[in-house]
């Protein structure tokens, strides 16, 4: 074999290798959510039953620093809204960015005092890969909750205002696969860098 046709062999071969790892990685979503206490218990159920998380994709929780903050938390924990039982460190910064690297369900709740009770919560599941099946609802929400116990730290009290009581409609939730399109335009352009760049090194 002579040295042109090795380099262009391992060129295709290089290539290759890289093109699967960027297939690999652009699989990953990022699924946005607007965490907030004032769309009520039923929200975050109907947002997590829209969507399809996987081993991978990136869970960010858009709010505002200071009004808002989140924690992952074991199911009894979301249940009933405990928050000294923590998985993860809270995350007090917005927006706050988990990436999901295990399979199963997954809590969330705001430690501010009284969000949780008000519904900001989110619970999901997440599988190994997206199939063609429809997503797996999360589990519903607690409606009650039972306060910390006594000498448990709590965050900062918030400044916003209490949320207003009338009946409002949360806006529906995005379309499902509607959050990873930027990565498939993505992916797509560097197949065809690739294999633009290998038809030049043969050449």
């Amino acid at each position: 074999m002579g040295p042109k046709k090795l380099s262009a062999t391992t060129s295709v071969i290089a290539i290759v290798i890289a093109l699967a790892a960027v297939l690999q990685t652009a699989e990953a979503e990022t699924h946005k959510v607007s965490w907030n206490d004032t769309v009520g218990a039923n929200y975050y159920t109907s947002w997590a039953a829209n969507q399809t998380f996987k081993v991978g994709d990136l869970l960010v929780f858009n709010f505002t620093t200071g009004r808002h903050d989140v924690a992952e938390v074991a199911k009894d924990a979301y249940e009933k809204c405990n928050v000294t039982d923590l998985i993860s460190n809270p995350k007090y910064d917005g927006p706050a960015n988990y990436t999901l690297n295990a399979t199963g369900d997954h809590y969330f709740i705001c430690l501010f005092p009284g969000h949780c009770d008000q519904g900001q919560k989110l619970a999901i599941n997440v599988t190994t890969s997206h199939s063609g099946s429809a997503p797996t609802p999360a589990p519903a929400p607690s409606s009650t909750g039972t306060p910390p116990p006594p000498g448990a730290k709590s965050p900062p009290s918030s400044t916003s205002p209490p949320p207003s009581t009338s009946s409002t409609t949360a806006p529906p939730p995005p379309p499902k696969g509607s959050t990873g399109s930027s990565s498939h335009v993505v992916t797509i352009s560097t197949v065809f860098m690739s294999i633009a760049v290998a038809l030049f090194c043969l050449f």
